[in-house]
Formats: C-alpha cells, structure tokens, sequence
C-alpha cells in the first residue's frame, strides 16, 4: 500500500468537498475534481465509473457512506485512495486487502435499506462475492438505470 502526499492531499480535498457539497461521490486526481455526483444508494459510483471510464485509475474516491459495495466498486476501478464519513469495517478490509489506503471518520456496523429495517440490498447481494469485477458485473446488471 503506497500512499504518498498526493493520495493524502486528494484525501484530505475528498473530505473538504464531502462537508461542503451536497454530493454523495467525488473523484479527485492531484486536486481537481474529476468528476462528482449525487444520488441513492450504489448509483452514484455507478454513474461515474461508468462516465470517467479508465481516467478513474490512480483518483481518490470520496463516498458518504462506504460499504462493501462501494469498496469492491473503487477496487474495480483501481482507485489510489479513498476517503468517506461513514464505513463498515467490511468496506475497509476489502480496500485494505487490495492495497488501497482509506480513511472513515466513522465505523458503522453495516449499511441499513432506505426503510432502517435491515441490510441494504446491494449489501445482501455481494454477501458471498470475494471478486471486485464480479461485484461490478452483479451491480451493474441488477441497478435500475433512470
């Protein structure tokens, strides 16, 4: 795991940008904004994965709230850092395990659905996935685009 003044700097604007915005994903490289978006659930990374395709490598990502979904997401992306208020210790074990440096400022047991009664459903689905490009592939198929 390489982390260098550039990763903490971008970290460090992640966190900034994620206390200031109303946005619940931002991408940054050397300290410009690549790329943000707001939204629901798994969407959000979703979206910009998609739209900043391979130009994500070596970014930081900042998540509001990281679970394993979002963690195999940025390890599919081969992100160079991550930063988020909110994650599960799930989420940081997989960006640990793939070598990518992460700061939460907070660890929440797991990710509830949108009615608080449980475990969110993209959570549910990745229960057995070990595999970042399968955690891609299940979520990208399952998502409801709109």
């Amino acid at each position: 795991m390489i982390v260098n003044d550039e990763i903490i700097q971008d970290i460090s604007l992640a966190r900034k940008i994620l206390s200031s915005e109303d946005y619940s994903i931002v991408v940054i490289r050397n300290e410009k904004i690549l790329g943000h978006d707001k939204g629901d659930g798994i969407k959000p990374i979703l979206r910009i994965i998609n739209k900043l395709g391979e130009e994500i490598e070596g970014s930081v990502i900042g998540d509001r709230i990281l679970g394993k979904a979002s963690a195999f997401l940025c390890r599919y992306s081969k992100v160079s850092g991550v930063y988020s208020p909110q994650a599960t210790k799930t989420a940081i074990a997989i960006l640990i395990v793939g070598g990518i440096p992460c700061q939460a400022d907070e660890m929440i047991p797991f990710i509830t659905n949108r009615s608080g009664d449980g475990l969110c459903p993209f959570e549910k689905m990745l229960q057995d996935v070990e595999s970042p490009e399968e955690a891609y592939k299940i979520l990208k198929d399952k998502v409801i685009w709109d």
